[in-house]
């Protein structure tokens, strides 16, 4: 049964298997049918993690954008530059919902600085995977200042 309707998200899922995608014409060409009109080339399978693993990739290239880095079950875990956001994507057909766990450069503007990654994560996920995304949920769950020590300090 599908995760959306069981109310529960793709990473709560026993299985994260790749969904077929609808498609708008529907072929009767053979597999091995080597037409270049798109509709005769058959179905399109994206797993959901590809597309998470797209939304993620897209979220690290906005500027003052971070990700978790480090730690064990949570614990000890900091954001890191280099680090990509984390990424979760609900399907319901052609249409995405995508929900992002990131970290934001402290002092970047944090309204201006989601706007921007909102507009980037979508654009990216629809031009490179063919969705509608119709929708991006944003958690801020650190403030990072990278321009302060790790944790290390230069004994004198």
């Amino acid at each position: 049964m599908d995760d959306i309707t069981e109310g529960r998200t793709p990473t709560e899922s026993s299985a994260r298997h790749p969904r077929t995608l609808p498609s708008p014409l529907r072929s009767t060409a053979s597999p091995t049918s080597t037409g270049s009109d798109p509709s005769t080339r058959g179905t399109l399978v994206i797993a959901e993690r590809a597309i998470e693993k797209v939304a993620s990739n897209a979220a690290s290239n906005v500027p003052g954008v971070s990700g978790p880095s480090g730690g064990f079950l949570g614990l000890g875990a900091r954001h890191s530059d280099t680090a990509r956001p984390k990424a979760a994507v609900q399907l319901n057909g052609l249409i995405a919902s995508l929900r992002l766990e990131v970290g934001i450069t402290y002092p970047a503007p944090l309204k201006q600085t989601s706007e921007l990654l909102r507009e980037r994560v979508r654009e990216e996920v629809s031009r490179i995977c063919g969705l509608d995304v119709r929708q991006v949920d944003i958690d801020i769950d650190t403030l990072a200042d990278l321009t302060k020590s790790q944790g290390r300090r230069e004994l004198a």
